[in-house]
């Protein structure tokens, strides 16, 4: 039976069980911005050095593994790889808890990275192989509600947790949901036909170098600048992610729990919505307008991160706790909304044959700059600038990087715009 042929009911199951999959990438990737300000505390460690084990330490290993992974995604079993990385990364998590210092912190947080870098590849993969380019930015919207709801579980429940119980068993709690689903995944998911939901297939593609590939990969429009884009829009959605329970806890003196409690309402419940409504509203467009446009949905993507990064500076400029929470759930709300727009321009520009390394490029891209970046940027700012409104001063320059990313989907949209009028 093909993807084509699949009854709609199983695709909307596989949608689902890849969703909670993808959630586990969320919760475990998110844990440790709630738990930096007491792992400062019992280490000694500097903003720059907490930076670093939620950015660089993770990103630089996830960058490493990347393009491997999106080889591999191309070319092997996608669901036998995607249950080995769930289960990789999830205990992975879980031993951090046991972590002794600095140092021992950094290679837990190293081998998330690496084991994580096989998620998204492998899940959209697998997702654009179950819908077509009329459902796919609905799907991979619904998909990315996964880093809205593993954001809201990793504070809003984790914060409880390290007040409860302690920094240590917050990440063992995140490691052990992505365990228990791993068999659930490997047993009941079906590898799909590549290419199944499209038009012609790149058989040649799979088999060429690397080099030709990123080449063939790059020399289409817009892909390119999406890529950029997302780096750029990473830097500042991570880096806020990240630092925003410190902020709220030294800015304005939240305790754990309400900071933890904020960032799951604004990034987790708001950010779920907003991104399943602007993947829907994407796809409810070309449809009205005669199918799907990649310069029309990537112009449309191009809008959100001006949004959010003018909602993200007005938070941290503000003094009054009211107005911070009002444009915190803004920011919240559009921080992931550009995902499914954007990603079913780039993976239905790459084609079935190139998907996997797309989406790698982007991954390793938005996570070496991006997260490695952000995360590290905003804690180095927060040690020049000091006292207890470093951290926002980091996160208002984090911000420039979101409009940095709007510039450069606008840019995108232009490209493709007029590579399809000279066809």
């Amino acid at each position: 039976m093909t993807t084509r042929e699949a009854p709609a009911s199983y695709r909307w199951y596989v949608l689902a069980i890849l969703t909670i999959a993808q959630t586990c990438h969320g919760i475990d990737r998110a844990v440790i911005g709630l738990v930096l300000h007491p792992l400062g505390k019992e280490f000694a460690l500097t903003g720059a050095q907490l930076g670093l084990l939620a950015g660089l330490a993770y990103g630089i290993p996830f960058a490493i593994a990347a393009i491997p992974f999106g080889l591999a995604v191309d070319r092997f079993n996608r669901k036998a790889l995607m249950t080995g990385a769930l289960t990789a990364w999830s205990a992975a998590t879980a031993l951090c808890g046991a972590a002794t210092g600095f140092w021992t912190l950094m290679a837990g947080r190293a081998a998330v990275g690496v084991a994580e870098s096989g998620g998204s590849p492998t899940g959209m993969s697998i997702l654009s192989d179950y819908f077509d380019e009329r459902k796919r930015a609905t799907a991979i919207g619904i998909w990315y509600l996964s880093s809205g709801v593993g954001t809201a579980l990793a504070f809003f429940v984790g914060g409880w947790i390290v007040e409860q119980y302690g920094w240590r068993w917050a990440f063992l709690a995140a490691g052990i949901p992505g365990l228990l689903l791993a068999p659930i995944l490997f047993f009941t998911v079906r590898e799909p036909k590549r290419g199944g939901q499209d038009a012609n297939l790149e058989s040649d593609i799979a088999t060429a170098p690397l080099t030709q590939r990123l080449r063939l990969l790059f020399a289409r429009p817009g892909v390119g600048y999406c890529v950029a884009a997302i780096t750029c829009i990473a830097t500042a959605i991570y880096g806020m992610s990240t630092w925003l329970a410190s902020f709220l806890i030294s800015s304005h003196d939240f305790s754990i729990a309400k900071a933890g409690m904020t960032v799951a309402i604004a990034y987790g419940i708001l950010g779920s919505i907003g991104g399943f409504g602007a993947g829907w509203i994407a796809d409810w467009l070309n449809a009205r307008r005669g199918g799907f446009d990649p310069a029309r949905t990537a112009m449309f993507g191009a809008v959100i991160p001006f949004i959010t990064a003018a909602a993200g500076i007005a938070a941290v400029a503000s003094t009054d706790v009211s107005m911070v929470l009002l444009f915190l759930m803004i920011a919240g709300f559009f921080s992931a909304s550009y995902n499914g727009p954007i990603y079913a321009v780039i993976v239905t520009a790459a084609g079935p044959q190139l998907r996997g390394l797309a989406v790698s490029a982007v991954q390793m891209s938005a996570n070496l700059i991006g997260v490695g970046l952000g995360a590290w940027l905003i804690g180095k700012i927060s040690d020049i600038v000091g006292g207890k409104d470093g951290v926002a001063w980091g996160i208002g320059t984090a911000m420039l990087f979101c409009l940095a990313g709007g510039t450069l989907l606008a840019l995108a949209s232009r490209q493709i715009k007029n590579s399809q009028t000279t066809i």
